[in-house]
């Protein structure tokens, strides 16, 4: 395949404007002939008609423009006259454009003098329904005070043969002259960019399908996507070939004008692009320019969950799009990126509330229908999740967390990673960035480690950037402050009723303003701003980026602070963040029959052999019949023995219910409204309604530790455990706030799935001739679990026996010992006969190991995620599985011995960084293994008695090879001494060794 050069690209140029919606009406226009492609015309007001009612084009006779009696000699921008509008004559230089096609191209300007604000340029069609734009800020002004007005626009695709009129207009009747008015139609003309393109090859049938799709969703108002929209396409980036299959993406159609359309591209098979498997592209004007990627980089420095996001020029059938911005989409590869577990992520469905939009557009009137009430909480990732066990049970805690966060149940901290909720919010203020807070728009990710939710921060800004650092555009005054609101935004009211919640925010609020820390931030991403800015100008000459938004911003924040601290304590000491909810009204005949089957939900309550039971939630204002099932959308394949009618929904939040019983295999749910005869379907969810409370939640509500059985004495927050030898059979829960301290001689046996689980430090205070023993002497103890622990635990001199996992009721851990978000030093500590995943499992903590010993696992000895650590003089003996396995850790080993792994001796995974001396791995599957850009620094050590010395692999494509670097290693008696992937490589006593092996990953996995 000939390469392309890298170096010449063009790109598009284009200020896209939404359309306003007016009832604006023209009192005088003059009428033209056809508008031809490529041809500019002009007028100065210099050149009146015959009859003086009109203006003469400058360089096209044939032109006229209204209003002759407006012109003036008072002012002018250039020659002796302008056009003066007054409110006796508001609308000026009118001129009306026939027969203008689809997607053409205009740019139009024009000069003004007068205050502030006060005179405008509109484009409009004759309707002023499918285009409306309007613009009174002046991209440009000279010495004489005049300043330029302009508007770049693309015709919409479903114009023909249409009326275009461009005008200027004095808004409230104040003197405004105009002058020296340009209309342009032309082609895009972009500008080269040396930056590596992404490259988007379809064949002619899929982009047509994209045509249509584009038509349709601009005579609907809104896109309104389908699984059937996906088409398959080839990527071309970094001189790389891809797999693709892409679909239009963007709900509003500023994704879809011109022909910078916006896309949702899933890459197949093994491939990637920036190390993403599913991402989308848009123009930077969609989002905000580079306040977008702002928000992002601040979002990730403070490690709130974000999506990876930024910039590339675009070329699509050989012709340049100009620079889009790219941006991540809500994949298991956005947690993993920032160092969490798989787990589901989460969302309101969107489909009825846009179908109001589309209602709304259609009828000129807007349905009140309850979009929030009847939204399904539903997983990304539908069909993997629900087919997946482990996933599939996650999603269904979360789906009550999501469920209790949308009725507002219980409080924001049983819910919540609060902190981290708090932090969001907070920066948020700071950011402006709030796009991504209406409620059809938020996403979170359910954290199956501590049972609770992250909020996602994404989509931040829209095309109207306009900033207010008042009080005023503070999220929580502007909600509080009122006291009636709807549905979806009682939420807010929900969390800043709770002073936990409050708090923390204000906090946070204090941190992020501070002068030091908004300096601090953009002092670390200066440079990237500065480039990103650079691309951005190219194409958009007149974006300019404020580089004191942050400072303006904190500022801001840090002189209403005081107020809003003392508003928020009033309000909260006085319980008085109460609002009235305004009802909703769906009883309009007009709009309801368009929206049936978007307004009744159904759900997979239970299912066996030979039936299954469906809940049926109507939302819907009419009274509905009932009348069968299929497996496909088009027809009923068991229908009812008798019609089940459900009554029509007045209110509550979840609507009217009804069960019925069906047949296996059913995804259709088929009824009618009564007094209709037509067919409406809705699909069954394969879920259950979610409702009750979570695992975690019933742990925590069943936490006693005053009356519990291990506890002796509490003195000032400090627990101390009972010593001597103490059986548990029940769930020994800590909350947050306490410090624990085992003492010697303390031997407690787990029996029946006792556990104990700990939210505060832990003190294990054993001897070497009088150590702390946990077992679990008939094998079903359910773990010793320290969750975010808010001070560094210490261990010592403690054996950990014959212990199982945190397993209830499907909140599911994996290590017989866990610390996450616990910093942690252990010394002589034990691990024997532990019968799960792992014997000790670390997760996004900082540790010491040293002088213990792991002996006769079931599964991994020591598995640590997104940790950094040290593991000193630790033996490891008959593992069932890895006896050392790290994911996206940093990590020294050192003065360490591994005798007998089923599996790996040590193992880095998941651009992990491992330095490995003085080491002896024997009797392993592998001795050591690096795989998706790991490394692994080795000295002083040996591997003997190895089905496989060395293993290096690419096991997940968003990663890459892996590599390793081993000096003074000794390998011997190993079958195969070293196993390298293309790709990877291995350096040697100062010798690179590339991997020149395929697929070596399916070897093992």
């Amino acid at each position: 395949m000939k390469k392309l050069n890298p170096v010449m690209r063009f790109f598009a140029k284009i200020i896209l404007v939404l359309p306003l919606l007016t009832g604006l009406m023209f009192t005088c226009s003059c009428n033209q002939g056809n508008a031809s492609r490529n041809q500019k015309m002009s007028c100065g007001a210099e050149k009146l008609s015959k009859d003086k009612t009109s203006f003469l084009a400058d360089n096209h006779q044939g032109y006229l423009f209204s209003s002759g009696i407006t012109q003036t000699n008072h002012e002018a921008h250039s020659g002796n006259f302008s056009v003066l509008a007054t409110k006796k004559h508001p609308y000026v230089f009118s001129i009306t454009l026939k027969n203008i096609g689809p997607d053409q191209y205009y740019k139009v300007s024009v000069w003004k003098k007068s205050s502030p604000d006060k005179g405008a340029l509109v484009v409009s069609d004759k309707t002023a329904k499918r285009l409306y734009l309007i613009t009174n800020k002046p991209k440009t002004k000279d010495a004489k005070g005049w300043e330029k007005l302009e508007i770049d626009f693309f015709t919409p695709p479903n114009f023909a043969a249409e009326e275009l009129k461009i005008y200027c207009w004095s808004i409230h009747g104040d003197s405004v002259y105009f002058d020296d008015l340009t209309i342009v139609n032309t082609e895009k003309k972009y500008p080269v960019y040396k930056e590596d393109p992404l490259i988007v090859v379809l064949d002619t049938s899929n982009y047509k399908k994209f045509i249509t799709k584009r038509i349709k969703a601009f005579n609907a108002g809104v896109l309104q996507t389908e699984q059937s929209d996906w088409v398959k396409g080839i990527l071309f980036s970094n001189n790389k070939m891809m797999k693709a299959k892409l679909r239009l993406k963007g709900d509003w159609l500023d994704h879809l004008v011109g022909d910078k359309w916006s896309f949702r591209i899933k890459m197949r098979k093994n491939y990637v692009w920036k190390r993403l498997r599913v991402f989308s592209i848009q123009t930077p004007f969609a989002r905000g320019f580079l306040y977008e990627w702002y928000s992002h980089v601040l979002y990730s420095s403070q490690d709130i969950l974000t999506t990876r996001y930024g910039f590339t020029p675009l070329i699509m059938g050989n012709k340049s799009k100009g620079l889009y911005a790219w941006e991540e989409h809500f994949t298991k590869q956005l947690v993993e990126y920032r160092q969490r577990r798989e787990g589901p992520i989460l969302k309101f469905s969107e489909e009825a509330f846009w179908q109001i939009q589309r209602i709304a557009k259609e009828t000129c009137r807007w349905p009140d229908f309850p979009a929030y009430n009847c939204s399904v909480i539903e997983p990304f990732s539908q069909n993997k999740t629900v087919k997946n066990r482990v996933l599939y049970r996650e999603f269904l805690i979360g789906a009550q967390l999501m469920n209790q966060y949308k009725y507002n149940i219980g409080k924001p901290a049983d819910i919540f990673d609060l902190p981290r909720l708090a932090k969001y919010y907070a920066m948020l203020d700071i950011t402006h960035a709030r796009h991504g807070m209406a409620w059809h728009n938020q996403r979170f990710y359910y954290n199956p480690v501590i049972c609770k939710l992250e909020p996602i921060a994404y989509d931040g800004f829209t095309d109207h950037l306009s900033f207010d650092f008042t009080i005023n555009d503070n999220m929580a005054w502007q909600v509080l402050s009122g006291k009636k609101t709807i549905p979806e935004n009682y939420n807010f009211y929900y969390l800043f009723e709770d002073s936990t919640f409050v708090t923390l925010y204000l906090n946070y609020l204090k941190k992020f303003s501070r002068a030091g820390f908004t300096d601090s931030m953009k002092n670390l991403f200066k440079k990237d701003a500065v480039y990103y800015d650079s691309l951005i100008r190219l194409e958009f000459p007149l974006e300019r980026f404020d580089t004191g938004f942050l400072t303006k911003s904190a500022r801001g924040v840090r002189e209403y602070l005081p107020k809003l601290e003392d508003f928020l304590k009033t309000q909260i000491a006085g319980n008085s963040l109460h609002a009235h909810i305004i009802p909703e009204d769906n009883t309009d005949s007009v709009t309801l029959f368009k929206a049936p089957s978007f307004y009744v939900t159904a759900y997979l309550e239970s299912s066996n052999p030979d039936s299954i039971v469906i809940e049926v939630h109507n939302f819907f204002g009419k009274k509905i019949k009932l009348l069968g099932t299929g497996s496909k959308k088009r027809y009923i394949q068991t229908f009812f023995t008798k019609p089940v009618f459900v009554a029509p929904y007045k209110k509550g939040n979840h609507g009217v219910v009804k069960r019925v019983v069906s047949e296996p295999g059913s995804s259709f749910l088929f009824f009618q409204v009564e007094g209709t005869e037509e067919l409406y379907t809705a699909f069954i969810n394969p879920w259950p309604y979610p409702k009750g409370i979570t695992p975690q939640q019933e742990l925590a509500a069943k936490a006693s530790i005053k009356n519990a059985m291990l506890v002796d004495t509490i003195i000032n927050h400090k627990i101390y455990i009972k010593k001597g030898n103490t059986t548990l059979n029940s769930k020994f829960v800590i909350p947050k706030g306490y410090q624990v301290f085992f003492e010697p001689g303390t031997h407690i046996d787990l029996v029946s799935k006792a556990l104990i689980l700990s939210y505060s430090p832990v003190f294990i205070n054993g001897t070497g001739n009088n150590p702390v023993i946990i077992s679990s002497s008939d094998g079903t103890g359910n773990g010793f679990t320290v969750l975010q622990a808010n001070k560094r635990s210490k261990i010592e001199y403690v054996k950990f026996e014959k212990m199982n996992t945190l397993n209830y009721k499907g909140w599911t851990l994996s290590g017989s010992v866990t610390f996450y978000e616990s910093d942690v030093d252990i010394n002589h500590a034990e691990f024997n006969n532990n019968g799960c995943e792992d014997a000790l499992n670390i997760v996004r903590s900082d540790f010491n190991l040293r002088n213990s010993r792991f002996s006769n696992t079931w599964g991994d000895a020591f598995d640590s995620d997104f940790s950094r650590g040290l593991v000193d003089s630790v033996l490891f003996t008959n593992i069932g599985n890895d006896a050392i396995d790290f994911s996206g850790s940093r990590i020294k080993i050192t003065n360490s011995t591994i005798n007998g792994a089923k599996d790996k001796g040590v193992s880095g995974g998941e651009d992990s960084h491992l330095m490995v001396e003085n080491t002896s791995i024997s009797n392993a599957n592998i001795g050591l293994a690096s795989k998706d850009l790991s490394t692994l620094d080795v000295t002083d050590s040996k591997i003997k008695n190895c089905q496989y010395g060395l293993v290096l692999l690419q096991k997940k494509p968003e990663y890459g090879p892996a590599s390793m670097k081993l000096n003074k290693v000794t390998i011997q008696k190993s079958k195969v001494r070293m196993l390298i992937e293309k790709g990877s490589k291995v350096i040697f006593n100062g010798k690179t060794i590339k991997g020149d092996k395929k697929k070596v990953a399916e070897m093992f996995y």
